[in-house]
């Protein structure tokens, strides 16, 4: 096809494209503007249809009310001033009600709920007459105006009957027209509307707008052609025979009553939306063709660029698309995060009750081999189920962590005897690292763990052999991006194998708490949870990249830390502080770990005073003067463990003061410097702690440092 021919056809389309775009857009729309204001006018007919139906229920009730009161009445007894009172008692809180009247076979009112002349007669009114030739049940009249009230209404009346049958008068309420026209202009939406209250046979007996009196809806209009072929309900679109206005209406009867609520809204408020949508449609579609038409009349290579930004945009769409599925996956680890964290602060209190009673029965029974066995066993299941709960609290990032400086070369070449141990012969390791690279800052101790978990997870996926590469990187973020990270300069750690890789299914929820692909038996599902939570404890995050069949990269990116000193070491040995007995006051609200740990102290040779309250605990020290140490939980009821500090530091200043605790993240207290004992704990962990406090020279074991968060 020639250029120009080519150039010929951009220039039809350029004009033609923008032109079936703007029809479809513009057919759409008014479709969807029908359909919402089609649901706007059915909901506001089920409103109306509501009320209407609770007003002659109520009504009803109230004539009801009236019969069974003057049943057995003579016509002189219901004349009685008495009658008429309770007329109008009962008239009192009917809002919608104008009056009520008790009239005689001959037309001529007895009682009533206000005062009426004793001359007038209702003989010819409508619904006195209908009554008198038959019993209708309740019937409801057409509006008219009172001749006691002078006030337009319409009548809800029931026939009274003799013993024998005869006719004897009629009971009625006359309703107010203008409570129901309040209640539609209250429950229509704003804007050009028109609600109805009907007849069956088309009377009128409310509308909003208010139109002259008596008004009737002929057999030939739209709405009544449309409720003789659908008598419950329906909608409709017409011209309105009253003021010759189309309008979409939907209808409904107030069964069982001989009457209809209507509501409607005209043709042009209902497409006024569509009308100003279809000026922006025109206005794009004329700038799009506009457009077009430039574009094609100045080259081919305008027309490239133009696509190239298309491409551009569909890319940023993807990328926010990505986003918002990252974000709601770190709304579920959120969620996920607090309720294991929550569970893990439980479980850590019973494991140390259970630790620290397997404690004190050791040391009881010394001399049983078999006994010792036993219990040996059962303390490497608690401290099983104490690595499970940091797992959790790690996943949920409420770990204690010791970050330093480390360096990731170092710290995995440290790692080889033992990544050759768990991985087989049959794993093949490679390292890269580039030239100086900045070490990370981080607990060295959970790294290892977290590198381990990734190459034990890499093996798995290699059922017969493979390579996996363990590499570092440094990287500077200069904006926050979707990942979480803040701008700042990262190491990016990663751990790549050549297995199996996992689809993108299973890769949305690798990070999931106790979702495995393994075998039963194989795996616990917190691994990868455990090294997510890690890295944003420490300033960053974790990604996964994968693809089934090719194989999955791990990037951990933590923060960067200070160059590592040389001959700098973790885990330096640490001198156990001299034994010195205390007279302890220990703080905790859990009965179980508080008779274990006092259990413990006393073991130690402490003197114990236990307190279930942060208020007991300030009640005490006031009463006993002689306390040495105060060993407290955080969590508590009433005064938190924190809070029972600030208080006692205020106090008294000298008093030394342990936090036992299984939870890292603490709220924020200015100036405070606490000693921290981790959940679970042993004996010896728990002596060591005390010591460290009671004796400032010696730096604590298994203690942490508050910090704040």
């Amino acid at each position: 096809m020639s250029s120009v021919r080519l150039h010929r056809l951009l220039l039809v389309a350029s004009l033609l494209v923008p032109a079936i775009v703007f029809v479809a857009a513009a057919a759409w729309n008014r479709t969807e503007v029908l359909r919402d204001n089609q649901e706007t006018i059915t909901r506001t007919t089920a409103i109306l249809h509501e009320h209407a139906r609770k007003v002659f229920d109520t009504v009803d009730l109230a004539i009801g009310r009236v019969d069974d009161r003057i049943h057995a009445m003579s016509w002189d007894e219901i004349a009685a001033p008495e009658t008429s009172a309770f007329l109008q008692r009962l008239k009192a809180p009917l809002e919608q009600a104008v009056s009520i009247w008790i009239t005689d076979a001959n037309g001529h009112v007895r009682a009533g709920s206000q005062a009426w002349d004793p001359a007038v007669s209702i003989a010819e009114r409508e619904w006195f007459q209908v009554q008198r030739e038959r019993d209708t049940g309740t019937y409801i009249s057409a509006a008219f105006e009172g001749k006691a009230t002078r006030t337009l209404s319409f009548a809800v009346s029931r026939r009274r009957s003799s013993l024998d049958g005869r006719f004897d008068g009629i009971i009625h309420i006359a309703l107010s027209p203008a409570y129901f026209v309040r209640f539609f202009q209250e429950a229509a939406p704003p804007g050009s509307h028109v609600a109805t209250l009907i007849r069956q046979d088309g009377a009128v007996l409310a509308r909003s707008p208010v139109q002259s009196a008596n008004a009737r809806l002929g057999p030939e209009s739209p709405l009544m052609q449309s409720i003789a072929a659908r008598p419950d309900a329906g909608g409709l679109s017409g011209i309105s025979s009253t003021d010759q206005r189309e309008r979409y209406y939907a209808y409904r009867h107030v069964a069982p009553y001989p009457a209809y609520v209507a509501f409607g809204i005209a043709t042009e408020a209902v497409l006024q939306p569509w009308y100003r949508n279809l000026k922006v449609y025109g206005a794009v579609a004329a700038l799009s063709a506009l457009t077009l038409f430039l574009v094609s009349w100045l080259a081919l290579g305008r027309a490239q660029a133009e696509q190239a930004a298309l491409v551009r945009l569909r890319h940023e769409s993807e990328q926010r698309l990505a986003a918002e599925q990252r974000l709601l996956q770190s709304q579920k680890l959120e969620s996920i995060g607090q309720l294991t964290g929550g569970i893990a602060h439980d479980f850590n209190n019973l494991l140390a009750v259970i630790l620290g009673n397997l404690d004190l029965l050791r040391k009881r029974i010394k001399d049983d081999d078999r006994g010792q066995r036993l219990l040996e066993g059962a303390i490497q299941g608690a401290q099983r189920g104490a690595a499970l709960t940091q797992r959790l609290l790690a996943f949920s990032r409420r770990q204690d962590l010791t970050p330093q400086a480390v360096d990731v070369p170092q710290l995995v070449a440290g790692m080889t005897d033992l990544l050759s141990r768990s991985l087989g012969p049959s794993i093949q390791i490679v390292t890269r690292y580039p030239p100086a690279l900045p070490p990370v800052r981080v607990d060295p101790n959970q790294l290892e763990m977290a590198l381990l978990n990734l190459a034990v997870n890499a093996r798995d996926a290699m059922p017969v052999s493979g390579t996996i590469t363990i590499s570092a990187r440094a990287e500077e973020v200069a904006h926050s991006n979707d990942h979480g990270l803040s701008p700042g300069s990262y190491v990016c750690v990663c751990v790549s194998d050549t297995g199996m890789g996992m689809d993108a299914a299973t890769l949305a929820r690798a990070v999931e708490p106790f979702f495995t692909t393994k075998g039963l038996g194989k795996g616990t599902g917190l691994g990868l949870s455990m090294i997510h939570g890690l890295a944003v404890q420490s300033g960053g995050t974790l990604r996964l990249k994968s693809e089934a069949g090719i194989g999955t990269t791990a990037e951990i990116w933590l923060p960067q830390g200070e160059a590592v000193a040389a001959g700098a070491s973790v885990g330096e040995a640490i001198t156990r502080p001299a034994h010195r007995t205390c007279t302890v006051l220990l703080v905790e609200d859990d009965p179980l770990v508080l008779t274990s740990t006092a259990a413990m102290l006393e073991d130690l040779d402490h003197t114990v005073v236990e307190a279930s309250s942060g208020e007991a605990a300030l009640r005490i020290l006031r009463e006993t003067p002689s306390i040495d140490l105060v060993v407290t939980d955080h969590a508590m009821p009433g005064i938190t463990g924190l809070e029972l500090v600030e208080q006692i530091r205020a106090t008294w200043p000298a008093m030394p003061i342990l936090l036992a605790s299984g939870h890292a993240e603490l709220p924020e207290r200015t100036g405070l410097a606490i000693p921290r004992l981790t959940k679970p704990f042993r004996r010896d962990e728990l002596e060591n702690a005390i010591a460290s406090v009671v004796t400032p020279a010696c730096e604590p074991v298994n203690v942490v440092p508050f910090r704040r968060i």
